[in-house]
């Protein structure tokens, strides 16, 4: 059952694959979640998959702010989705388990919904932690957002796991229903630019974005996700502008599939590819790829 102690505002849902090898890390993004705010919040920890560790389990189960729910089916979208039909709260948001809130982060981000009735939903900035150990800021121009959130997704995401905090009336279940794999974050922002849902930035970092070996961002699933995630996003019919930049996109994406293929010795594949990527606005600049496949 949901926990409601202390009427709650925020939920946040954590997915996870409750991996023994990253029980440091989630406990760290558990631990962060209780910092960012000085108000009780509920964390909804869904594990997926059947390659969870059962001493990670116990402790989750054990934490008196955490609802731990499972999930059968080793995905990241499935985890999502039952998550946010287990949210009772006003607001909720997420959190990648490798990640970790800012302290006070929570409240800030209440704070600013609260004071913008009309806001759907707020996009906030956030620390791009290398394996170095050094933070960067993640968004240099978040403040441009609002004025076309569509147009500017064509040039970089601005919407992030850990870096959202959503109004739960106005977006619902149907926003995780269908969500596109790996590219999870790029399919929400788009979803909610099209259907003219009202963003406000936070242009301060929330959360801490840490870069791990085997995250499913680095992954080659990730990266080939995005030609069918164009695909869906120009059956929406986006304004015209945007289609344009969209397919620019396509093709360079198209243009990435023919290098990787080219460098694992798939030549038909890799021609297949490049074709397609000359036939996409601004394809040609990729003309000079051609040589390398005559080799």
């Amino acid at each position: 059952m949901i926990n409601h102690l202390n009427n709650s505002l925020v939920s946040v849902i954590i997915p996870t694959m409750a991996l023994h090898s990253r029980v440091q890390l989630l406990q760290r993004a558990v631990a962060s979640i209780r910092t960012s705010s000085r108000q009780f919040v509920q964390i909804i920890v869904v594990v997926n998959g059947n390659k969870f560790d059962e001493k990670v389990c116990a402790w989750l189960k054990l934490q008196p702010d955490v609802h731990f729910e499972y999930c059968a089916t080793p995905s990241l979208p499935a985890a999502l989705l039952r998550g946010r039909e287990l949210v009772h709260t006003e607001f909720f948001s997420t959190l990648d388990d490798d990640d970790e809130y800012l302290p006070d982060a929570t409240d800030k981000k209440v704070q600013a919904i609260q004071a913008h009735p009309n806001a759907d939903f707020l996009a906030g900035n956030y620390y791009r932690h290398s394996v170095e150990g050094i933070d960067s800021i993640g968004y240099s121009s978040l403040k441009e957002v609002p004025a076309n959130p569509m147009k500017w997704l064509m040039h970089f995401n601005w919407l992030h796991s850990g870096s959202a905090l959503y109004r739960s009336a106005a977006i619902g279940l149907e926003y995780f229903e269908n969500i596109h794999p790996y590219a999870e974050w790029t399919w929400l922002a788009f979803r909610l630019s099209i259907d003219q849902k009202n963003i406000l930035i936070l242009d301060e970092p929330v959360f801490r974005y840490n870069l791990t070996a085997g995250s499913l961002s680095q992954s080659d699933a990730h990266f080939k996700s995005y030609i069918p995630l164009f695909n869906r996003m120009l059956a929406m019919s986006p304004p015209r502008s945007v289609a344009r930049l969209i397919y620019k996109k396509m093709g360079a994406a198209y243009h990435d599939a023919a290098d990787t293929a080219l460098q694992k010795g798939l030549r038909k594949e890799a021609w297949r590819n490049h074709l397609q990527s000359l036939l996409k606005i601004g394809g040609l600049r990729y003309l000079g790829f051609t040589r390398h496949l005559l080799w």
